[in-house]
């Protein structure tokens, strides 16, 4: 449980903003891009019945209460630190914006991922380290 929020705690102090941001080559509109950061996560009880992840930003500091993530915030819904199992966190990721005069963006984004693995050694949160990720796995 401990874990799982520092992880997070760590995680979203760390990533506030994408490292390095490009426009694709593919779009034609340029709405500035709003995403801070992008994990996915799963539960216990997911990985038993259909192993569905879940996919978005990181929670804000304020949402990080000391038993879960709480309600209605950047994960939507509740979710226990004692009944999350894993938790990714990509070097890349998008973020498209489609406009109704046909106009298109999207964005690449980079996340410092050895920053937030040498932040995480710092605070003793044991964790994976990946070319394309870093992990919380917990089982």
């Amino acid at each position: 449980m401990t874990d799982v929020r520092n992880f997070l705690l760590t995680a979203t102090r760390h990533l506030c903003r994408p490292a390095l941001s490009s426009l694709s080559k593919y779009c034609n509109g340029s709405t500035p891009h709003k995403m801070r950061s992008w994990c996915c996560w799963t539960t216990f009880g997911r990985l038993e019945c259909d192993t569905l992840y879940w996919s978005g930003e990181l929670p804000v500091e304020a949402e990080l209460d000391m038993t879960s993530v709480a309600d209605g915030g950047s994960w939507g819904q509740p979710f226990r630190y004692r009944e999350i199992a894993h938790i990714i966190i990509p070097r890349t990721f998008c973020e498209e914006h489609p406009s109704g005069g046909g106009e298109f963006t999207q964005w690449h984004h980079e996340q410092d991922i050895g920053g937030l693995s040498k932040a995480l050694n710092s605070q003793g949160v044991d964790h994976n380290l990946l070319p394309f990720c870093v992990e919380l796995k917990l089982y």
